[in-house]
């Protein structure tokens, strides 16, 4: 087993690091304060392969062959050391552009992919808690109720939806034109554009529905996949990056003739701290790894099983990580002078995205007992 990583994706990592450490670090308090990203991330992000990655060639995108999640995966890995805000806005694309390139029709795949390359951007919602009343109309759907919120979508020209009509799973392609949108103003993530879409019997084509049925059920496995391995790894950076600010501090800050970095008890701190990132770094490459090796049912499960208990052990380091680099830099690590207080307000969004994990495998349980 090597766990090198090889030319292609240490180029790859080194890349995004400097973009992070030039660029995103350097907007990421203005963006946080504007509750909006800078205009120079599309261009920035566009040069660097983001937005277009997931789009084919021939629909003026650059995927060339099958698509990565490990080299996604190490890319988030940096992106979250940025700005957890602008990383979701530079991966939004992927699920949307491969699920439709995946099993959209000509016509979902045309809307989508002409919006992808002329500069738009889709998202990602799922209704985990079937609040959304979605009926067949003929071979197609009508929906009613509010998605969101979610990242991207108060501009996002599409949302790539994961739901229910009645027990049966759907997945659809759901343009936003025409339905009422609320932007949304969060504590975390602020540069993300979070909004939500408010559909009144919204019909959505025959054309736009991706899949039902026991298909839409692997489809929807494949897609939350891909979703919490980039939001595990994304975890993962932001964690990290809460202990490289407060290690700077401790080194700095001094107390009683020493750096408050020499007290034990914060040496203890940052120690579980990095042991926690470490771990679930791994989780999240090794479910990245599977995700990429998808084939049958089995390997299906496996990678989404992998993925899950990523997020969940990445949710949980981030909170803690977080909450202690504040704590290391005390009353400063509540005043947004330090950027350890907006990587405190990042962290829950990680828990909050696409439903609660652990329920969800206490309801697999359920099911497979028959309760």
């Amino acid at each position: 087993m090597d766990f090198a990583l090889d030319d292609e994706q240490t180029l790859i990592a080194q890349t995004v690091r400097r973009f992070v450490d030039k660029d995103v670090r350097a907007w990421a308090a203005d963006a946080d304060r504007a509750g909006a990203a800078p205009p120079r991330l599309s261009a920035v992000g566009g040069d660097l392969g983001f937005f277009l990655d997931a789009v084919p060639e021939a629909s003026g995108g650059l995927l060339d062959g099958p698509y990565s999640h490990l080299r996604r995966a190490l890319r988030g890995l940096e992106l979250g050391r940025g700005c957890a805000g602008m990383a979701a806005v530079l991966e939004t694309n992927v699920e949307p552009a491969l699920a439709v390139g995946r099993w959209g029709s000509a016509a979902a795949r045309e809307a989508l992919f002409a919006s992808l390359a002329g500069g738009g951007l889709a998202t990602t919602a799922r209704d985990a808690r079937g609040t959304l009343d979605v009926t067949r109309d003929g071979d197609g759907l009508r929906i009613t109720g509010k998605i969101g919120p979610v990242p991207a979508l108060a501009t996002a020209s599409h949302v790539l939806l994961a739901a229910r009509t009645g027990d049966e799973p759907v997945l659809a392609l759901v343009a936003t034109a025409g339905a009422r949108r609320e932007a949304v103003a969060t504590s975390g993530w602020r540069a993300a554009a979070w909004g939500s879409l408010v559909l009144e019997a919204t019909a959505v084509p025959a054309s736009m529905v991706l899949a039902r049925g026991a298909a839409a059920a692997d489809a929807i496995t494949e897609v939350l996949t891909w979703y919490k391995v980039s939001l595990a790894a994304r975890a993962t950076g932001v964690a990290t990056a809460g202990m490289e600010h407060a290690r700077k501090y401790a080194d700095e800050r001094i107390q009683f003739g020493k750096p408050i970095g020499t007290f034990e008890s914060l040496i203890r701190l940052r120690d579980d701290a990095d042991t926690g990132a470490a771990a679930v770094r791994l989780m999240a490459l090794h479910a990245a790894w599977l995700a990429d090796r998808v084939v049958d049912g089995p390997t299906r499960a496996a990678a989404h099983d992998a993925a899950s208990r990523a997020r969940v052990l990445a949710g949980d380091v981030v909170d803690r990580a977080t909450v202690d680099a504040v704590q290391i830099l005390g009353g400063y690590g509540f005043v947004n002078d330090y950027p350890v207080e907006k990587l405190m307000r990042d962290a829950r969004a990680f828990a909050q995205l696409l439903g609660d994990e652990r329920f969800d495998r206490i309801l697999a349980v359920r099911a497979q007992q028959g309760a």
